[in-house]
């Protein structure tokens, strides 16, 4: 996956997976990533969390289950994530990824305008243990803020900063991950 352009990459990536028989499962797509494949996941968890999905009864919890899967995975050092079968089959449809890459690309290239490997030490191996501690417990928080519509966006803003700094390697996005979490956890203290 390229510095230059991390974002358009997922895309471009699950594409190219998705055109060799028509679909992209999961474990093929996480496996193309190869060690950069954890900041992705929790990238587009995070942002369907946001998205109006997140809203819909039922999914954060199954969403943040997800997440803390991934992130307990880096919080103990793996260097790539293990899905379970079941997980690993579930596939989309090269038309959806490409209907996709049509509508997110112009807001992933000024994204990936701003982005660049950068402050090396908040991307470093116990900066990613500590935002993935922090991943686990957003994720927990996520549960009881179903019941409060769209409240389950304060704490996946953080989940997905955190997935966007680690696919670009960029500690700026990092720190801004750390600084999110630390707002939400104020504005989850006053909403709870």
């Amino acid at each position: 996956m390229p510095d230059t352009q991390p974002l358009e990459s997922i895309l471009e990536q699950a594409d190219d997976v998705a055109g060799e028989n028509g679909k992209a499962d999961l474990k093929a797509l996480i496996e193309s990533f190869g060690d950069r494949a954890f900041g992705p996941v929790l990238t587009l968890l995070g942002l369907l969390a946001i998205s109006p999905v997140g809203a819909i009864p039922g999914v954060p919890i199954v969403l943040a289950a997800v997440v803390i899967l991934f992130a307990g995975q880096i919080l103990f050092g793996r260097t790539s994530p293990w899905l379970p079968g079941f997980l690993g089959e579930m596939s989309i449809k090269e038309e959806k990824i490409s209907e996709m890459q049509d509508k997110a690309h112009g807001w992933l290239a000024r994204i990936d305008g701003f982005l660049r490997p950068r402050i090396k030490w908040a991307t470093g191996e116990v900066a990613r243990r500590i935002a993935a501690g922090i991943v686990i417990l957003l994720s927990f928080v996520m549960m009881p803020l179903e019941a409060v519509p769209f409240a389950v966006a304060i704490p996946a803003v953080g989940i997905t900063l955190f997935g966007i700094g680690l696919t670009a390697r960029d500690g700026l996005v990092m720190l801004c991950g750390f600084a999110a979490s630390a707002v939400a956890a104020i504005g989850i203290w006053f909403l709870l």
